[in-house]
């Protein structure tokens, strides 16, 4: 990878505790899921501490509204953010799990049944980096 890029490479759901992706992730009956973030960057940016947003929305694909709030997080390219050397490096790599809590707080709520689609995006004061993301599409139970 370029030295000075960063990347997302995977926007997954699964369920909660697991790292293994899955499209019914609150499913058999969860109340929440865990939404998994991966990025790269290359070896002068992963760990310089410049500054980036991390932006993540769900779109219901079923309604084409949105379900819940956007996450906006203010992160840095350093270690306190996740950011680490890729096994021998020079590349960094960062996974970060956000624990989501489904409206209606059970299966069978007002969402059952809705198709829904994550978006991420990255972008650096003055985008200088910046990067999108969508996940696979995923049913809530």
């Amino acid at each position: 990878m370029n030295a000075n890029d960063a990347t997302l490479t995977a926007l997954t759901t699964a369920q909660t505790g697991s790292t293994v992706a899955d499209t019914a992730p609150n499913a058999p009956a969860s109340p929440g899921f865990d939404l998994i973030v991966q990025a790269a960057a290359g070896s002068a940016l992963g760990s310089c501490g410049a500054r980036y947003t991390l932006t993540i929305s769900v779109i219901d694909l079923t309604t084409l509204t949105q379900p819940w709030p956007t996450r906006t997080l203010h992160q840095a390219f350093d270690p306190g953010h996740g950011w680490q050397l890729s096994g021998a490096g020079p590349d960094y790599q960062c996974t970060q799990t956000f624990p989501v809590t489904v409206p209606g707080n059970a299966p069978g709520g007002p969402l059952a049944g809705h198709a829904l689609r994550y978006v991420a995006s990255l972008v650096s004061p003055g985008a200088q980096v910046a990067s999108i993301l969508h996940s696979h599409p995923f049913v809530i139970v």
